[in-house]
């Protein structure tokens, strides 16, 4: 547990736990995310990639970050350059932002073929992938051939087996002092949902229309 940061509403206070602590996992418990590094979100538009974003901008790195056209202006004003995954491939995004050296860490908040792709974008020998959606049939060999290596996290481990949750704790504060920094601001999705729209509110999420985290309100 920790404190809800004093300058978010309470809406917003909902929608930063679970994103932060899995973006914080990702980047720095097993990426080790620091000054002078280059990373890439997938996903730097969503819940968990807008927050990684800024995460990794705070601590230091050169931030990069795939998003729909819609998208880029967002993921501009949170720090990162945008990548228009839609027309720009992989192979000339690399080139374009690393002379072809690959990125240090690639975030992988998508899945399927982006976590693929993930493998191709880092760097030979210390470059590192981390996806938090490592499910289903990958070939690893692109990473191979970079001797990089790959992570899986799973946030929610310490919630069903009551270990580990005091780090939980830890990242809930270093976060409310990103935020109170001006550093981090999580991304809210604009529909109001109620417990008597929590239908449409897991309709939303599952169709990845979505334009952020989505918060239900519990009226009293």
């Amino acid at each position: 547990m920790a404190r809800k940061p004093a300058t978010l509403s309470m809406r917003e206070a909902a929608a930063l736990p679970l994103a932060v602590i899995t973006a914080w996992e990702v980047l720095v418990d097993r990426a080790g995310v620091r000054a002078g590094q280059k990373v890439l979100v997938h996903g730097g538009g969503g819940g968990v990639g807008s927050v990684a974003v800024q995460v990794a901008a705070a601590r230091g790195a050169e931030v990069f970050a795939t998003a729909s056209a819609a998208r880029t202006p967002l993921v501009r004003r949170l720090g990162a350059v945008p990548i228009d995954y839609t027309s720009v491939p992989v192979e000339r995004y690399v080139a374009e932002h690393t002379g072809g050296a690959g990125f240090d860490i690639a975030f992988d908040t998508v899945g399927g073929p982006v976590l693929d792709a993930s493998f191709e974008t880092v760097r030979t020998y210390t470059g590192h992938v981390v996806s938090a959606l490592g499910w289903g049939t990958h070939a690893l060999a692109p990473l191979s051939f970079r001797a990089a290596t790959y992570s899986g996290i799973f946030t929610l481990l310490p919630m069903l087996t009551g270990r580990g949750r005091e780090h939980h704790g830890e990242i809930l504060r270093e976060a409310a002092a990103l935020v109170h920094e001006d550093k981090l601001r999580p991304l809210l999705d604009g529909t109001r949902y109620t417990l008597a729209d929590v239908a449409d509110a897991h309709r939303s999420v599952e169709s990845g229309t979505a334009d952020g985290k989505v918060v239900v309100d519990v009226e009293p």
